[in-house]
């Protein structure tokens, strides 16, 4: 976690709680984008952008709020070194054999200063960057 050090109102509120007089630091956390009915989230998968954060709860909160229609239905987890975003399988549609509808799933890796390994170099990529330290300055409980 990147807040190093709550305001008391935010200390009030949870871990994830921070505001512009709370003391943190920005990360950079790297997304990938895979399709969901593989069931295969250890895959390399695609990779789509970069999102500057406070907290990994700030960068799953993006993921879920700006790529999914349908917040209810969705598997998050955060495993040891990332986090993970899917649809639950009971959300899905049948699969009548045609494999051209696309369930997109994101994982979201830690920027430590390596990229992962993908097929693609990011120099061949269409990276978006989402700064969202500058339009979120609070976390929604």
């Amino acid at each position: 976690m990147t807040i190093i050090q709550q305001c008391e109102e935010c200390a009030k509120k949870g871990k994830n709680s921070h505001c512009n007089i709370c003391k943190k630091s920005m990360d950079y956390f790297d997304v990938y984008k895979y399709n969901n009915d593989e069931k295969n989230r250890y895959s390399d998968g695609e990779a789509i952008g970069i999102i500057m954060a406070f907290t990994w709860h700030d960068a799953i909160e993006f993921i879920k709020n700006n790529f999914y229609d349908n917040k209810e239905n969705l598997d998050i987890n955060c495993e040891k070194e990332f986090a993970y975003i899917e649809e639950k399988t009971d959300s899905h549609p049948v699969d009548n054999g045609n494999r051209n509808f696309e369930r997109p799933s994101y994982k979201i890796y830690l920027n430590n200063g390596e990229r992962k390994e993908s097929k693609k170099s990011p120099l061949d990529l269409k990276w978006h960057v989402w700064d969202i330290t500058t339009t979120s300055n609070t976390v929604k409980q």
